[in-house]
């Protein structure tokens, strides 16, 4: 079993990725077709957008279900024994300077683009980085607040002591909340999962973060028959979901079922990644395969309104559609490197460095520690 908090597990580094990868295939490849961001839609307003690729990258929405299972996952092993103060300290230091640096760049792309006017842009510019959760300088902030309210319920039920029966109940709880929500739209009127109050109660996609957190108890603790009846409304409400949305996308087609191939595929990572890590150690280097966890985050926050943006003005210059999405690609793959690299190290450590002089001031022994990166 990979110890825990002393090194990362490669499959989950790699499954992130990819599912950073689907999404940004799918927004570029089919959402730029039908609807781009707010920011960058003036240049690419009657731009040559080739679409034909577009019924092929349709299902890769389903990343974001999947970076929730991952979220998951990641929180029971990491809150497991930690205080509320010290859980909420790493959550705090892994989210914000990343947060913040990705929305200072779209905001100065799309204040040079011209795209909206200043007030409005620096509006959104202050709601990403105080985490208002209404908006977003990037529709992609719209999973932030969620996961932001995720991390505040498992902050409050460590009140009651940080064990991994305390978490596995409150993954089960979750799972039947966000199940009982499903199962009622099947057969009543209730609020739809669209609705941004709605969201942010964790309804709609509470399923998946129980999934990820029930995963991982289950992997601790054994896979008990009795126990993995948690798993069964979770996974009910994952199914309905996915298939919702689905038919949101695509139309009522029965036949129509990739988005559940592939997050059913994509759990296989989750299910085995301690028992595929000393085959990804010796097959992998595993400080780029780190590397490339950690670039997820600022690549999901950056690729929507700076990618329009960028690839609206190449498209402008003559560039072809394609050459341009992968010129783009490698260029946000260079940031979000930049980010990590050089960008969130220093704002993290002023960050704890404010912390420490916090808790110095009203006599409290917290610190605010980092686990491994992924925690």
């Amino acid at each position: 079993m990979a110890d825990r908090g002393s090194r990362n597990l490669l499959a989950l580094d790699l499954l992130r990725f990819a599912c950073a990868v689907m999404v940004v295939a799918f927004h570029w490849g089919s959402g730029f077709v039908h609807g781009p961001p707010p920011g960058g839609r003036a240049l690419l307003e009657g731009m040559p957008i080739d679409g034909r690729l577009s019924p092929f990258l349709n299902s890769g929405w389903i990343g974001v279900e999947l970076f929730f299972v991952v979220s998951g996952f990641v929180i029971a092993w990491s809150a497991e024994g930690s205080s509320p103060s010290a859980f909420a300290g790493r959550r705090f230091l892994r989210l914000l300077p990343a947060a913040w640096l990705c929305a200072s760049l779209t905001t100065l792309a799309m204040l040079i683009a011209g795209s909206m006017t200043p007030g409005t842009v620096v509006g959104l510019w202050l709601g990403s980085v105080l985490f208002w959760p209404m908006f977003g300088i990037d529709p992609s902030y719209w999973t932030l607040a969620i996961e932001v309210n995720f991390y505040l319920l498992i902050a409050l039920s460590l009140l009651g002591g940080a064990t991994l029966g305390t978490i596995e109940r409150i993954g089960a709880l979750l799972g039947l909340a966000s199940a009982a929500y499903w199962i009622a739209s099947c057969f009543v009127p209730v609020p739809p999962a669209g609705d941004r109050i709605v969201q942010l109660t964790l309804l709609p996609h509470g399923c998946f973060f129980a999934l990820g957190m029930l995963i991982r108890a289950r992997q601790r603790l054994g896979w008990r028959a009795l126990r993995l009846v948690y798993l069964i409304p979770a996974g009910i409400a994952a199914v309905i979901e996915i298939d919702a949305h689905r038919i949101i996308m695509h139309g009522d087609n029965p036949a129509y079922v990739p988005p559940l191939l592939l997050f059913g595929l994509c759990l296989l990572p989750i299910l085995f990644a301690e028992r595929l890590q000393p085959r990804l150690t010796r097959a992998v280097r595993a400080p780029m395969v780190t590397t490339l966890g950690l670039m997820t985050y600022p690549l999901y926050l950056l690729h929507q309104e700076l990618g329009a943006i960028l690839i609206g003005g190449l498209l402008r210059l003559g560039v072809p559609f394609w050459p341009a999405c992968a010129l783009m690609f490698v260029t946000m793959l260079a940031l979000s490197w930049a980010v990590v690299r050089f960008g969130e190290p220093p704002l993290r450590a002023l960050l704890k460095r404010l912390g420490r002089a916090r808790a110095t001031r009203d006599g409290r022994g917290d610190r605010l520690t980092a686990r491994a990166p992924w925690h």
